[in-house]
């Protein structure tokens, strides 16, 4: 039987967008205060559980957090989209996870309470 388990995660990171036309007041130097849901799946092991969440925390401390909190986002992106971070997200952690017997399900990234972009696999 598959399950599927998460985690949530907070980061603290500024950012602008390019040009003030397109983007509006996004253009000037702000902040967020990210909100990140990982979602993993798989089957129950003969430990009792998918994943340790202890685990799921480290890798993505080390290959999210680390980077990105309390970091300029400019920095690492052309542009610093949701769209852009979320994909980032997923195309590292996938790398990180390829040899688990768990799998990435699910990234939701809010970028405000109300607002957010998400991967489903």
């Amino acid at each position: 039987m598959s399950i599927k388990v998460g985690r949530h995660f907070e980061f603290e990171a500024s950012h602008k967008l390019p040009n003030e036309e397109q983007y509006g007041a996004c253009s000037n130097l702000h902040g967020h205060r990210y909100e990140l849901d990982i979602e993993l799946e798989g089957e129950v092991t003969n430990d009792g559980w998918v994943c340790n969440f202890s685990e799921l925390k480290e890798i993505v401390q080390v290959n999210v957090l680390d980077k990105f909190d309390h970091g300029y986002l400019n920095d690492y992106f052309k542009i610093p989209t949701a769209e852009n971070i979320v994909i980032y997200i997923d195309r590292v952690l996938s790398k990180e996870l390829e040899s688990k017997e768990f799998k990435l399900s699910r990234i939701r990234l809010y970028e405000t309470r109300n607002c957010y972009v998400e991967i489903k696999k």
